[in-house]
């Protein structure tokens, strides 16, 4: 328990120091997982270099009966810029609270995906991201599909 709340205050803490100082970009993104488990996300992205950034996710569950599953994670991206798509991949660590009786729970993730270059500040995006989530309840693991828009700054 200690473990993911110290994930969740470090990845909140890079969410907010990206957004608010380095960011590069910020986006909504809305996904699904296979048992139908809905997902709105917010993220925002910093470049650390010209072929990896830095990825800050924040999403809560709005399906019925999980609705206040909090997820936040921290990923490291790798990507190839072909305008105008940007496939990437990348992996990360962060945190699960889920609803009564709340507990919290390590998650890892990998990431994949393309951003398709729009305008000069706004795109789209498509991604798969498989959570492994671990808690004192064992282990369990899927994909959440995902798509959404972002505002590059």
């Amino acid at each position: 328990m200690k473990r993911a709340a110290a994930i969740a205050v470090a990845a909140w803490w890079i969410a907010g120091a990206t957004l608010g100082v380095l960011a590069a970009s910020a986006g909504l993104a809305v996904g699904v997982d296979p048992t139908g488990l809905w997902l709105v996300s917010a993220l925002t992205e910093t470049a650390i270099s010209p072929s990896f950034d830095l990825r800050a996710v924040v999403g809560f569950a709005v399906s019925e009966g999980l609705s206040g599953l909090m997820l936040a994670t921290t990923s490291i991206l790798f990507h190839v810029p072909m305008s105008p798509f940007d496939p990437f991949a990348g992996a990360g660590v962060g945190a699960a609270l889920t609803p009564p009786p709340y507990t919290s729970a390590v998650v890892l993730e990998a990431v994949g995906g393309v951003r398709i270059i729009s305008f000069e500040s706004f795109g789209l995006f498509a991604q798969a991201r498989y959570l492994v989530r671990g808690s004192s309840d064992g282990w369990t693991a899927g994909p959440v599909f995902e798509a959404g828009a972002y505002l590059r700054f």
